[in-house]
């Protein structure tokens, strides 16, 4: 397994697994809706590492972006999505990506990484905890830009 960074070529592997995060967690997925985002990714809109299994297929994804300010007015990354796929999951894969995430981070001179997962994310949480990554106890808002305020 390489952990690296999303370059061309990715695309036809990387739109697959974007569409296989999202039917994981219950969407619907049009066949080939995944194509822009995995172009926008290999194109360095924002960072994006893969792993690379046996045979050259992705296997997983993370996709970060920057943020500011962190403390001491440091900067840092935001963890937006991290995905395993199915069959490579329990094979090390995610600790490559956190690690392949944690030399970025000390790559760019960042500070701090944060992510979030849900509380029903039962799986996520023992893989986090079982890192020993610290937890903080917050509260997480969304504002869907289209939908009015109520």
């Amino acid at each position: 397994m390489q952990i690296r960074h999303a370059r061309p070529g990715d695309e036809p592997d990387l739109a697959f697994l974007l569409e296989d995060h999202e039917r994981h967690y219950g969407a619907t997925v049009r066949e080939g809706s995944g194509a822009a985002g995995a172009d926008f990714l290999v194109r360095g809109g924002t960072p994006c590492l893969v792993a690379e299994g046996d045979g050259g297929r992705l296997v997983a994804f993370a996709i970060l972006n920057a943020f500011f300010p962190a403390p001491q007015l440091t900067h840092g990354l935001f963890l937006k999505e991290l995905y395993v796929a199915q069959a490579a999951r329990s094979s090390g894969v995610g600790e490559g990506l956190i690690e392949g995430i944690r030399a970025l981070a000390r790559e760019r001179g960042d500070s701090r990484v944060i992510w979030t997962t849900g509380v029903a994310n039962t799986g996520s949480r023992r893989f986090y905890d079982r890192l020993g990554i610290r937890r903080e106890d917050k509260i997480y808002y969304v504002m869907d830009v289209d939908q009015e305020r109520r």
